[in-house]
This record gives C-alpha cells, sequence and structure tokens, in this order.
C-alpha cells in the first residue's frame, strides 16, 4: 500500500537523483537544498553549500541581484546563463530555470534547475578561435 510517507520519500529520491542540479534559495538568498548532481557539478559537501548565499557561488554578482530580483517581481526565470564558480576555482557556465513558490502571496523559496552546459561553451569557443586562425 502506497502511504503518504511513501510518496514523500519517492519524491525527495527523485528529486535527489535528479539529472538536473537542483536547489532551493530563500527570499533572501540563501541556500535551503541542493541534490547530488548540483553539489557534484560544484564539488562541494553539502555543509559547504547549504546556509550560504548564492552569490558565494556566482561569479557575476549582478547576475544574482538580477536573479533575485527577476524572481521576487514575475516570479520565473527560463534559460537564464550564468557562471557559477566551483570549489576547485573552475567556472562552469549554466542555464538556470527557476520559478518561486509563494504561500499566501509571501515567497517562501525559489525552484532552481541548473544545466551545465560548459562543454558546449567551450566547444563554441575553440571553433571560433579556429575560424579566426584561420582567416588572420
Amino acid at each position: 500500500m502506497d502511504t503518504t510517507r511513501n510518496r514523500f520519500e519517492d519524491w525527495q529520491e527523485f528529486l535527489d537523483n535528479a539529472s538536473l542540479g537542483v536547489h532551493l534559495v530563500d527570499a533572501n538568498g540563501k541556500i535551503l537544498w541542493a541534490n547530488k548532481l548540483e553539489l557534484e557539478m560544484l564539488g562541494y559537501r553539502p555543509e559547504e553549500y547549504i546556509d550560504r548565499h548564492v552569490a558565494d557561488f556566482h561569479v557575476d554578482r549582478d547576475a544574482v541581484d538580477q536573479i533575485l530580483c527577476t524572481l521576487s517581481g514575475a516570479g520565473k526565470l527560463l534559460s537564464y546563463p550564468a557562471r557559477l564558480r566551483a570549489k576547485d576555482g573552475s567556472v562552469k557556465h549554466v542555464l538556470i530555470n527557476s520559478n518561486v513558490y509563494k504561500r499566501d502571496g509571501q515567497f517562501v523559496h525559489t525552484r532552481c534547475f541548473t544545466s551545465c552546459i560548459s562543454e558546449l561553451v567551450y566547444e563554441q569557443l575553440r571553433s571560433e578561435l579556429l575560424r579566426a586562425r584561420r582567416a588572420g
């Protein structure tokens, strides 16, 4: 028999093992939760990532301000390009899809889905460099 607890555990397992990075951020920018892929992508342990401000991991502070402002207003981001700093100092190019969960009209937290596109970005840069060398 499928109980509410079993369904919750199934959803928790689903999100924690999703093929996209997933994290929740409160209205002040504090990371509330992150799934395994999000943590692995950036190389952090949960205690190094969760409960910190999301700006600590963004390369561009202006992007964080814009993301939080957009989510506070419109409540939704689609394919927003950003650069995240991994624990090893490398930069990960990502696309962020996010929306806001509100309760009684109040911002509770975001639901952020992060896709790493670093390989695509680096391949595009390599291609552009090769074309520039051939042309020059």
